[in-house]
């Protein structure tokens, strides 16, 4: 964490900006639609295939692997000549490639076989990170909403920065765990619709990044392009090989490249051919993407877009190629032309596999997606599994404690007698933790700051997931015994809390949504009147960083000692961050307590997080000795 004072002249002079936007917003509105119409024309000079693999290019160079991060610690004399090949760190190159597609989508590749230069594609980059830019501060200068408040204005504005900006909601392998075990049940639905299922769909996606690595010229893509070579062997056999060796005299690499033409060199055939990422005429072999089998066939056609097909990007007019417009490539990562499928966004495909999978099930029944994935009425449907999963992590980080779950009590509220339910209740020696859990997404318009949809929806999750914490809390405190019921093993049972014997009550909700800095600044939102003053605090975290909580946390005490340094974040003045686990990372750094308010200091708690980051790098690249972060 460091403290910050921005300088008087700095803070007037981004005053001054921004009062200076907004006296002539339609101005700028103009010129930003300009500059937008400028980005189209510069892309639409060209084979789009080629410019997509420019800044497809950038992002693998940006992306970490188990080659760069393995070069990263070489100590050797020749240090220097590798380090080229170090991860080349962009922090909008992904957004700037998935921008990229849905304008390139919206219309057809009219320019087919003319290649652009590094210099163009480097210029439609800057174009498009200049539309980003000031995409940005566009937002930031809007006045506040119609009928609402700077406060309003804030929560507005914040959700639009975070959709533009804001990739990722947790590591691969909590993704992972968390989509296989949601969407088996429904394997059997899938099957029967489609011909694949959840793992088919996850072990395809997940092939992607191996075929578009297996071209490029590094030891990975060496690597990656032997395995190829391996699986395909195995899958023939070698009598089979041997054979065509024998009578019709094809060396087998000439076999291999016959069925894998994107590894296809003609000027050396007996040779799998690997490509520099500096070669922009070699972008139409790199992100080609052949499927294998007849399950990827189908599952590469139902996940690919054509050129043309997204014109809704360019909808409405006024709002022509903006950013947070409409666009399909979310659900269809995969480029399709001339019978080929293309991979140029190596995170796209794997970060949408939810909502993508939940599209389908979806699309095949529209009444079973309601019946059955969603809702309570189904034992196996989205909201009961986060339900289940989060007692699971709790059962994992706090096991001192016995939680239980889907709990009914009996209060009086305002005169009338009522039966209630609570999500999770965990009773340790001398603490409860009272848990409720929401599965609740923002969708489209949401994330585009439709602020009445928005403030809907958060008071649906947010404030509605305080307020049943803040009932039970009530209830258990103004009882010397308090008593719950709830069902375990098909018996009805009761728990009864001695209210003596506690010292410590921690109110938490659980998301599914990563909900980032809207639900780090409760004071805005208690503010902006989407969260009642009457129930905080409230600690709000999303599934997906309980599981980190889980992974790390050692024992109660440490659990209990952050969520108690945790809640007093709300009440400072003085404090900016957006990211919970920055905030684990401080705590485990051993941070906790903070100092006292100083007055004109902004405390910023960022970057804490990268020993986290790398640990899961780490692990799920494979590299030996990373160690796992503790509480120093």
């Amino acid at each position: 964490m460091y403290t910050e004072k921005f300088p008087d002249e700095f803070v007037e002079n981004y005053r001054f900006a921004v009062q200076k936007a907004r006296e002539d917003r339609p101005r700028y509105f103009a010129w930003i639609k300009k500059e937008i119409e400028i980005a189209i024309s510069l892309i639409n000079n060209f084979d789009k295939i080629y410019v997509l693999g420019g800044l497809g290019s950038k992002l693998i160079k940006s992306t970490p692997n188990a080659y760069n991060q393995f070069l990263e610690t070489y100590t050797d004399s020749n240090r220097e000549e590798v380090e080229k090949e170090f991860v080349q760190s962009d922090d909008q190159i992904e957004i700037l490639l998935e921008y990229l597609m849905s304008i390139s989508t919206a219309s057809p590749n009219s320019k087919k076989g003319i290649i652009p230069t590094q210099e163009d594609i480097e210029e439609i980059y800057e174009q498009l990170s200049k539309i980003k830019s000031n995409i940005n501060f566009w937002e930031l200068s809007a006045e506040n909403p119609a009928n609402g408040d700077e406060f309003d204005h804030w929560l507005r504005t914040t959700m639009m920065l975070d959709t533009i900006n804001v990739r990722g909601e947790g590591y691969f392998t909590h993704i992972q765990e968390v989509y296989q075990e949601m969407f088996h049940p429904f394997d059997g639905f899938l099957q029967q619709y489609y011909g694949f299922n959840s793992k088919d769909i996850f072990s395809t996606i997940l092939k992607l990044d191996s075929l578009v690595y297996s071209k490029v010229g590094n030891p990975l893509g060496t690597k990656e392009a032997q395995k190829r070579l391996t699986e395909w062997m195995q899958e023939v056999g070698k009598e089979k090989i041997d054979e065509v060796m024998r009578e019709q005299g094809k060396h087998f690499i000439i076999q291999f490249t016959e069925a894998n033409p994107d590894l296809y060199d003609p000027e050396t055939p007996e040779h799998i051919l690997i490509h520099s990422l500096e070669n922009v005429k070699s972008y139409n072999k790199i992100f080609w993407v052949i499927p294998q089998t007849q399950k990827e066939e189908l599952i590469f056609e139902r996940l690919s877009i054509e050129f043309g097909a997204n014109d809704i990007f360019f909808l409405p007019p006024t709002y022509k190629g903006f950013p947070l417009n409409d666009t399909l490539i979310n659900l269809k990562p995969l480029i399709k032309e001339d019978y080929k499928y293309y991979d140029f966004s190596l995170n796209l495909a794997y970060r949408n596999i939810f909502k993508i999978t939940e599209e389908l099930i979806k699309s095949a029944d529209a009444v079973y997606y309601d019946n059955s994935f969603k809702g309570n009425s189904n034992s196996n449907s989205r909201d009961n599994y986060i339900e289940l999963k989060t007692k699971q992590l709790f059962e994992k980080l706090v096991p001192t404690a016995k939680f239980y779950h889907s709990l009914e009590y009996s209060i009086i509220e305002d005169g009338v007698q009522k039966r209630t339910e609570l999500d999770i209740l965990g009773v340790s020696e001398d603490s409860v933790y009272i848990i409720e859990v929401k599965a609740g997404l923002l969708n489209t318009k949401h994330r585009r700051g439709a602020l009445k949809g928005l403030k809907d929806r958060l008071k649906e999750t947010i404030n509605e997931g305080s307020y049943q914490c803040h009932r039970a809390l009530k209830y258990i405190q103004e009882n010397d015994s308090s008593s719950f019921e709830y069902i375990e093993a098909g018996t009805r049972k009761t728990l009864s809390i001695d209210n003596s014997q506690i010292r410590s009550y921690f109110k938490i909700s659980v998301t599914f949504e990563h909900f980032s800095s809207i639900a780090a600044n409760l004071k805005y939102l208690v503010n902006s009147g989407v969260l009642s003053s009457d129930f905080q605090w409230t600690w709000i975290v999303s599934l997906y960083d309980l599981m980190v909580f889980s992974d790390l946390i050692q024992n109660e005490n440490e659990f209990k000692e952050y969520l108690t340094n945790r809640m007093e974040l709300y009440d400072r003045n003085d404090i900016e961050f957006s990211d919970e686990i920055d905030i684990l990372g401080y705590y485990l750094e051993n941070n906790f307590p903070l100092r006292q308010e100083k007055e004109n200091e902004i405390y910023r708690i960022v970057n804490f997080k990268e020993e986290i980051d790398s640990y899961y790098t780490g692990t799920e690249l494979g590299i030996p000795a990373v160690n796992k972060p503790k509480k120093k």
